[in-house]
């Protein structure tokens, strides 16, 4: 199973990048790929809760629930459905401090739809230009929390 691993420092404690990363519906105010992120559960936080993103280009959306909570600590996210060519994918954040810093580490574990096809496409382009978004990702979020304290 191919793994991303991604971390950005941002100068904010980790309470308050938790603040944001825990949101479920903030993701659209950071992610610039991200259209708009809706919770589809009653419960917002903890384990099982869950949301539904829109992401460009237009019309591609996920849904994912939490399969980790610490708060202030980490989080991590399981895709349950999508009209991606993902079969599976489980991001976890971990956050740390540094300082009156945090660094926030990424480890993005996934699998293709399409089998040796779907393999193929991952090698030749899918991997690359998902470790670009999660740099945006994370460029975003740096932006958001420290423009948010």
């Amino acid at each position: 199973m191919p793994v991303l691993n991604n971390e950005i420092l941002i100068n904010a404690t980790p309470e308050v990048v938790w603040n944001v990363l825990a949101n479920l519906e903030l993701l659209e105010k950071y992610d610039p790929v991200t259209v708009k992120s809706v919770a589809t559960t009653s419960n917002k936080t903890g384990i099982g809760a869950g949301r539904k993103c829109d992401v460009l280009p237009k019309g591609n959306w996920f849904e994912e629930k939490v399969v980790e909570w610490r708060p202030c600590e980490g989080l991590a996210f399981e895709l349950t459905a999508c009209s991606l060519p993902v079969k599976q994918l489980k991001h976890t954040y971990v956050l740390k401090q540094e300082g009156d810093r945090t660094r926030v580490s990424q480890k993005m574990e996934y699998e293709m739809k399409f089998g040796f096809l779907g393999r193929l496409m991952n090698s030749l382009f899918v991997r690359k230009k998902w470790n670009a978004g999660i740099r945006q990702f994370f460029d975003g979020l740096k932006g958001y929390v420290e423009g948010h304290p």
